[in-house]
C-alpha cells in the first residue's frame, strides 16, 4: 500500500488564509476596518522620507501599474500620500501619512500577538522549529522555481 506525501501546499494555503483573517480582525478592533491586508507589506517597503512608486514596484515584484493602483487606493484611504521628490521636482515620492504610521505600528503589534498565540499553543521551541521548517520549505520552493 502506497502512503501519499504530506499535503504541505494545503497546509500553507489554509494557514495563510487563516492568518490573513486574524490580522484583518485584529486591525478592525483597532479601528482599521478599511485597511487592505494585501497592502500591509507595502508599508515596510517605504524608505524614510518617501520612495518613488517605480522603486516600490521593483521591491514588491509587481508592475508599475499594479503599484500605482495600490498606492492610489491607500492614498484615498488616508494611509499614504504622494509629494514632490525633493531631488527631482518632476517626480513624486510615496510616503506614509500619520494614519499610515499608526496602522504600521498596529500591524507590528498584531504580528507579535499572533506569534505569541502560536507559541502559547505549541510552545516556543516548537514555534521556532515551525519557523525553521517554513523557511526550509520556502528555500525548496524558490530553488525549484529557479530551476535548481
Amino acid at each position: 500500500m502506497s502512503i501519499s506525501s504530506p499535503n504541505v501546499a494545503r497546509g500553507l494555503l489554509t494557514a495563510t488564509r487563516a492568518h490573513a483573517a486574524a490580522v484583518v480582525a485584529r486591525l478592525a478592533r483597532r479601528g482599521y476596518v478599511d485597511f487592505p491586508f494585501a497592502s500591509a507589506s507595502l508599508l515596510w517597503l517605504l524608505d524614510e522620507g518617501g520612495t518613488r512608486s517605480t522603486t516600490l514596484a521593483q521591491r514588491a515584484g509587481v508592475t508599475k501599474q499594479a503599484m500605482s493602483q495600490q498606492v492610489k487606493q491607500m492614498e484615498r484611504d488616508g494611509y499614504l500620500e504622494q509629494v514632490p521628490d525633493t531631488r527631482d521636482t518632476r517626480a513624486k515620492v510615496v510616503r506614509m501619512t500619520p494614519r499610515g504610521e499608526s496602522v504600521k505600528s498596529a500591524c507590528a503589534e498584531v504580528r507579535e500577538e499572533l506569534n505569541k498565540a502560536v507559541a502559547n499553543l505549541v510552545g516556543k521551541r516548537k514555534a521556532r522549529e515551525m519557523e525553521a521548517h517554513l523557511d526550509a520549505a520556502t528555500k525548496v520552493f524558490a530553488d525549484i522555481a529557479a530551476g535548481l
